[in-house]
């Protein structure tokens, strides 16, 4: 049977039609495709006269009917902002969260036999267990992967089950007593980060690329193609370039077919809750919209929260998170800080840094509206048109580079250090005992050796940085169309050394050592002497260690690094090797050292 024949099958039983203009009225296909597919079904034994169902048919439903469900309610919710505290499934809307709303739909449909598949904040979820008997399972990793790895926690359930994302919200129930084939609900219109599509014959394939129909996150899986996708789970998951890919990548066949077909939505039916303004549209009075974050920006601006648009989150950074919205036709950025963060920075701090560059009189940083020292919440301009620099274009790199030049020649000073050494120190206690390399205790011994070779350098220190990574360098474009450098993010920064920056650049690059190498010709215009090159590339192996701790403290706060944190280490271990080699003997650099 063709898909089209199970969705009219499907539509005769469901709407009840008794004629092919009804069928057709609600499929959407011409009175001679339906005319076709009827006539299909009823010699095959589908239907009889009148569109009475026949034995087989009820054979079918009965081998197919829905038996469980799983929903997936592991992830942080991260495009929530400004109010990604929640887990999305708990969300309100009418007075009840997105989950109970799910589980009692199934229930009226005589599904009991739920699990759902939770992560952060796990524990709010314990409550759904007395109430509604419902089995949770965990996935460990939720911060490192996506639904897939999710869904994958749960495939021994996949047997005549419903998959549902647990941040959707359905104003009708899409599940019944009885499902005659696999399917999965899209909506009608595009949507370019989804990977599926609807072909004329009301399939589904994959959307090799540019979006395609708008995925609702729901779908039915019948016993057989529950196979197929238990399969296509434990293939995908090994794959790390499905790391961070959603649940749906599994129901994609080798032949880019899906398993079952195209449940199209309507309306607003089915609304998946995926940002803060998709719950107002829902429900105005939610009380989970109320947020510091909204009222800070209501305030500050002297409107209404209604007022604030175009809120989204942009990807968060390593130490925060970040907001964009949209205000008096102008568009701004707010940071709010990220897990664990008041142990790694000083909000106080960044506040007298930004003090600092404000004196100089020069555009060195990002224009800073507001900036509160005792919660850390930051808002600027946000500049539309602008992006990071591209670490593997030299013309940018080297603007960069000269940007940060200029910037250290400004010598400028505040009555607080950013000392390599304490920090290792301090970041090594906030990690306690956890460190997943066997050899970290002879890596540490090498990086002592070198921080030796570092402090016996006469050096002259200045405000630095510190978080000097391409990310936070910003290529601008002014009113006239040429470019400029603007550098972000100063919360690490204080008085030390000006050449960690070129390190911090380069280790977050991933660069090699030619390319470390280039990076400092570029910031000494080709006169860096041999001495200072050497700090340089002792400077690399400590902040590797440095960031290897950093990553391991945050990994205990709930947030994983994985690649990062492994190169990281690296770079402390092999740059250690590169300095002994070229340089055996620990002599400090000349006195003749250049600043910038």
């Amino acid at each position: 049977m063709k898909k089209r024949d199970y969705i009219v099958l499907s539509t005769v039983v469901r709407e009840h039609c008794a004629t092919q203009r009804e069928v057709a009225a609600q499929t959407g296909y011409p009175l001679g495709l339906v005319s076709a597919s009827l006539k299909y079904l009823m010699e095959e034994g589908y239907l009889a006269e009148d569109y009475f169902l026949t034995q087989k048919t009820i054979e079918m439903f009965r081998r197919n009917s829905p038996r469980q469900a799983v929903i997936l309610a592991a992830g942080p919710g991260l495009r929530m902002v400004p109010i990604n505290s929640t887990p999305k499934a708990l969300l309100t809307i009418g007075g009840e969260s997105l989950i109970e709303r799910l589980i009692n739909q199934l229930h009226r449909t005589g599904i009991y036999n739920i699990a759902v598949v939770v992560g952060y904040q796990k524990e709010k979820f314990q409550y759904l267990t007395g109430l509604y008997n419902v089995e949770l399972i965990e996935n460990p990793r939720w911060a490192e992967g996506d639904s897939l790895h999710s869904l994958a926690c749960a495939a021994h359930l996949l047997d005549n089950c419903y998959v549902i994302n647990g941040d959707v919200w359905c104003g009708e129930s899409l599940f019944s007593r009885s499902e005659y084939s696999s399917w999965y609900a899209v909506r009608s219109y595009f949507d370019e980060s989804s990977i599926l599509r609807v072909t004329r014959e009301m399939e589904l394939v994959g959307a090799r690329q540019g979006g395609g129909n708008a995925m609702c996150g729901i779908a039915y899986l019948c016993s057989d193609d529950s196979v197929i996708v238990r399969e296509n789970l434990g293939r995908l998951c090994a794959d790390p370039a499905y790391k961070k890919a959603c649940w749906e990548a599994a129901l994609i066949s080798r032949g880019n077919r899906l398993v079952g077909y195209a449940n199209i939505i309507s309306g607003m039916l089915v609304m998946p809750v995926n940002t803060y303004e998709d719950l107002r549209l829902l429900d105005s009075e939610s009380k989970h919209l109320e947020s510091r974050r909204m009222a800070l920006i209501s305030q500050l601006f002297g409107v209404s929260a209604g007022e604030v648009t175009d809120i989204h989150a942009l990807s968060s950074g390593m130490t925060n998170h970040l907001m964009h919205f949209s205000c008096k036709g102008k568009e701004y950025l707010m940071r709010s800080p990220g897990e664990g963060t008041q142990k790694l920075v000083s909000r106080q701090k960044e506040s007298a840094v930004y003090k600092a560059l404000a004196g100089t009189g020069m555009d060195i940083s990002d224009k800073v509206i507001y900036l509160n020292p005792e919660t850390g919440y930051k808002v600027t301009e946000f500049w539309s048109d602008a992006r990071p620099c591209d670490p593997e274009d030299p013309e940018e790199v080297a603007a960069c580079m000269r940007h940060l030049r200029r910037f250290h020649q400004q010598r400028l000073q505040v009555d607080f250090r950013f000392d390599l050494r304490e920090q290792l120190d301090y970041y090594e206690d906030l990690r306690q005992d956890s460190m997943p390399f066997a050899d970290y205790e002879t890596t540490r011994r090498h990086i002592d050796e070198l921080l030796r070779r570092i402090e016996a350098c006469p050096r002259e220190e200045c405000l630095a940085h510190i978080d000097s990574v391409y990310d936070n360098f910003l290529m601008v474009r002014r009113e006239d169309g040429s470019q400029e450098v603007r550098l972000i993010d100063w919360e690490y920064a204080g008085v030390s050394d000006p050449h960690v920056d070129i390190a911090m650049f380069c280790i977050y690059a991933y660069y090699d050592k030619d390319q470390i190498d280039r990076t400092i010709d570029f910031y000494f215009e080709g006169n860096c002497p041999d001495q200072v090159r050497q700090k340089i590339y002792c400077y690399v192996a400590v902040a590797g260690l440095l960031w290897t701790n950093w990553c391991e403290y945050k990994g205990r706060m709930g947030v994983k690094y994985g690649a990062y944190e492994m190169r990281q280490y690296q770079y402390a271990k092999q740059f250690y090797d590169y300095v002994t080699a070229l340089w055996p003997e620990e002599a400090p650099a000349s006195s003749g050292e250049v600043l910038v």
